[in-house]
């Protein structure tokens, strides 16, 4: 079996478990609702476990800054930047207003500590600089930007600037939506550093001479909260992109258009509750668990044992864990040969009459085919 066959069944329990009737106790989010739109998600399969108004456009704030880090992230670890980069402040860099970290004019600092100003103060000067030095100008590195949104199938996400700041007419501006912002978030969490950089709520910066402060209120007050990003211009309201683990299960949480900070913050916290309260990540296929056996026609043994091909998980609700059943489909009989890996069937993997995932069942071994000679003298 191909990895990329195998890839597909692994990741088949994600896709299909958005079809599983949703039986978690529900999370009553009012029509005057104090957001505008939210999701959250499980990290790992991208699992949607609350969705409201997630694919609405919005205004991104500075929550934008998250596609700038990975558009940077993604090019370090091709091997075309390097966080230990000199990055030399522009005219324009410095005038940069909003959050910022006050760079002047022909100040040199490392791409590293630039990144690290925007994850944890929001810097808008310092993502003006980063953008003139990777693109040689804002707006070739914005087209790179959209490039990356597009590449991530975010469909409503549009960046005409670096920072997020409104300073564009209302129908020519940033946008986002709850949902494409959860995808790129996913797409940031495969780098290690930036929930090393969303996770510092305070740092030294110039030497000494500034410090960085976070502008995520929740770290230190929401267990297992490191990251990632803050947003506010009056078109967009109160954004925050929230993400925190526990119990080996990490969540990503997104909340657009608060009406406060405070708001911001509490419904943040509420959806993460939430979410650790109800739902567990949990295997529903371990590779090499064996399933069955298959008699093997003319083979060299007389069965073959079928085996999980690759681990599988879902994240389920307590009472959708105790409505999993499983289906084993194997022929009766095989040819021989046999090689070890070659597909003989499947488990389909239910959630009460819902399929949430088809996965692989193969062979455990090689197995040969006897001669018409052996054949022959089988019988005697």
């Amino acid at each position: 079996m191909t990895p990329a066959a195998r890839a597909t069944f692994a990741v088949l329990a994600f896709v299909c478990l958005a079809n599983c009737p949703s039986v978690a106790q529900s999370l009553s989010i009012p029509d005057d609702a104090p957001f505008a739109a939210a999701i959250l998600v499980e990290a790992e399969t991208g699992t949607t476990l609350l969705d409201h108004n997630a694919r609405a456009p919005r205004s991104p704030a500075s929550t934008q800054k998250l596609l700038l880090q990975l558009v940077v992230l993604d090019a370090v670890n091709e091997g075309r930047l390097s966080l230990s980069d000199s990055v030399y402040t522009s005219a324009r860099a410095s005038r940069m207003g909003g959050s910022q970290v006050f760079l002047k004019q022909g100040e040199v600092f490392t791409l590293g500590q630039l990144m690290e100003s925007i994850a944890i103060a929001s810097a808008n000067d310092a993502c003006v600089a980063v953008a003139e030095h990777i693109a040689g100008a804002t707006d070739e590195f914005v087209r790179s930007m959209n490039d990356k949104a597009e590449q991530l199938a975010c469909s409503v996400t549009r960046c005409v600037n670096v920072h997020g700041l409104d300073d564009t007419p209302p129908d020519e501006g940033n946008r986002t939506s709850a949902l494409d912002l959860s995808t790129i978030a996913r797409a940031l969490l495969v780098h290690p550093q930036v929930l090393g950089w969303s996770s510092i709520r305070y740092k030294p910066f110039r030497n000494g001479k500034f410090m960085l402060y976070t502008t995520n209120k929740l770290l230190g007050k929401v267990p297992g909260l490191d990251g990632l990003k803050t947003g506010h211009t009056e078109r967009a309201g109160h954004c925050l992109v929230a993400t925190a683990q526990r119990r080996g299960m990490r969540l990503i949480s997104v909340i657009l258009g608060a009406k406060t900070q405070r708001q911001r913050g509490s419904e943040t916290k509420r959806l993460l509750s939430w979410g650790f309260n109800n739902f567990d990540k949990v295997p529903i296929a371990k590779a090499g668990e064996l399933l069955g056996d298959v008699t093997l026609d003319w083979g060299l043994q007389p069965q073959v044992k079928a085996v999980v091909a690759d681990s599988v998980v879902a994240v389920l609700s307590t009472r959708q864990r105790r409505l999993l059943t499983q289906h084993v489909v194997l022929p009766e009989l095989l040819p021989a040969p046999v090689e070890a890996g070659d597909s003989l069937g499947t488990v389909d993997i239910s959630v009460g009459d819902s399929l949430i995932a088809q996965v692989q069942l193969v062979a455990d071994q090689s197995v040969g085919r006897m001669s018409y000679w052996e054949k022959l003298l089988s019988y005697f």
